[in-house]
């Protein structure tokens, strides 16, 4: 069960959204075109997208503008996690081989550039001067985060560090299309505002579950290799959890790790077993949780409609990320 399943007037809403998104490009064989049609293909259940919508929907309706501008966000999103892959040296990115692993970094880092040029183009002219300011103030944020990510590579970080990170790198464009979408739709101020913090807060809440995954896996459900944020020595959620409970006796050992330039699968699984004896994948489940639940409480400050269950339910039982593995 999905949030179609929950709100089925968005099945036809992000149908529009992927025409948009086609639309692009167009009809060519042009080598970054098909590059950038693989590169959205298989990108998960398009969470971006149909938060936006769903915010637009809560503030009156969908239009057209909404629609593109969801499919706006998405090739942000999609172009932001081709640099990311260049950036990490990522082989693959869901189960399939990363566009840097296909062609290399040279290409990988211009099929981002396009991919960000056609959500540009892809903005009505009309609706440019109003959402287009915001958009790259995102875009920063988002480098500003990952900067800041990268920067902090092998060292430990405080909680409130790390929410900056992640605030910063997810929430930001969560926010955005939280925001956005209520604004597409002749939203009140106060509505949109209220979305916008439900976005980010969603988006913290969604990268610490991401965090937490990448340490303890997933049965191979999101296909994202396990280990990868250690490999490349990243102290998050789970370690800060680890290091706040365990004292100077767990953090050491973990700084030790994570001051290494290679990090070996026998280096991730001592850092597994230190993080699951200090009881911090619990705990950082219960922060996973927090986080949703302050969500939530922004949505009480807008009308009830079917839209906004649907949003609530995405922070709970359609929450896109298994959760339910902290539940035992």
């Amino acid at each position: 069960m999905g949030l179609v399943d929950t709100y089925p007037a968005l099945e036809n809403l992000l149908s529009r959204t992927e025409a948009a998104i086609t639309r692009a490009w167009g009809r060519n064989d042009d080598f970054l075109a098909m590059a950038a049609e693989r590169a959205l293909v298989g990108r998960g259940k398009r969470l971006r997208p149909s938060i936006l919508l769903l915010s637009a929907e809560c503030a009156g309706g969908a239009t057209e503008t909404s629609v593109v501008l969801a499919g706006v966000v998405e090739l942000v999103h999609a172009a932001s996690l081709v640099h990311d892959d260049v950036v990490d040296e990522a082989a693959s990115r869901r189960g399939r081989r990363s566009a840097n692993a296909m062609w290399g970094n040279k290409v990988s880092v211009l099929l981002g550039d396009y991919l960000i040029a056609r959500a540009l183009e892809l903005l009505p002219s009309g609706e440019r001067e109003r959402f287009l300011p915001a958009l790259a103030s995102v875009a920063a944020r988002m480098c500003s985060g990952q900067v800041a990510e990268l920067r902090a590579a092998g060292r430990s970080l405080t909680e409130s560090d790390y929410v900056g990170i992640a605030r910063a790198k997810t929430g930001s464009l969560l926010s955005f299309c939280g925001r956005a979408g209520a604004e597409t739709a002749g939203g009140e101020p106060g509505v949109a505002q209220a979305l916008a913090r439900f976005g980010e807060k969603f988006g913290v809440a969604f990268q610490f579950a991401d965090d937490i995954l990448d340490l303890v896996g997933t049965n191979g459900e999101s296909g994202k290799p396990e280990g990868r944020d250690l490999a490349e020595r990243k102290f998050t959620l789970p370690l800060i959890m680890a290091t706040e409970i365990g004292g100077r006796a767990i953090s050491g050992k973990l700084e030790a790790v994570l001051a290494q330039v290679d990090i070996s699968d026998g280096d991730v699984r001592l850092a597994r077993e230190l993080v699951e004896s200090a009881g911090a994948i619990q705990v950082a489940w219960e922060r996973v949780r927090a986080w949703l639940a302050a969500a939530r409480a922004d949505l009480d400050r807008i009308p009830d409609s079917e839209a906004k269950t649907a949003l609530a339910e995405a922070c709970g039982e359609l929450f896109p990320m298994p959760v339910m593995a902290a539940e035992g």
